[in-house]
């Protein structure tokens, strides 16, 4: 999307996807984040979470990654980069769950030959619970 089609305000909602151990498998073996909390079932269940829950890192992924695939393209032409992200976890994720983002336009702000475009992804489980927020902010081409 270019900065013009973004609109204040603006929502979407994406498909659903769940969360396979290969993803946390693939993700920690990736990343080096090899924290047993992530991989070893009987040491998670001796602490508050009761059993193995996925990197707050690969939450985000996944909620960036769902957001990529919305119908509308934000990311597609006229996209620019990503040049800010900022992560609030509210609740554990773990294997089995499915995620969907939430996605609104926030603010924009426009510059000479393109805009900084802010959007909020609230990161829900099949519950309809909110276990991530990530604020984002964009850079988007204005159409020439």
């Amino acid at each position: 999307m270019y900065f013009e089609d973004f609109q204040v305000g603006q929502k979407w909602e994406s498909k659903g996807r769940t969360v396979t151990e290969a993803d946390v498998v693939l993700f920690t073996g990736l990343t080096g984040a090899l924290n047993p909390l992530f991989l070893d079932e009987e040491y998670a269940k001796t602490t508050r979470f009761k059993g193995r829950i996925l990197p707050g890192l690969l939450t985000a992924s996944i909620g960036v990654g769902l957001t990529y695939q919305l119908p509308s393209d934000p990311f597609g032409e006229g996209f620019v980069a990503l040049t800010k992200l900022e992560i609030n976890a509210k609740k554990p994720v773990k294997i089995g769950d499915t995620l969907k983002a939430l996605v609104e336009v926030v603010n924009k702000q426009e510059r000479e030959k393109d805009g900084k475009v802010y959007l909020k992804i609230s990161v829900i489980n099949q519950n309809k619970e909110e276990v991530m927020i990530l604020n984002m902010e964009i850079l988007a081409n204005k159409r020439s």
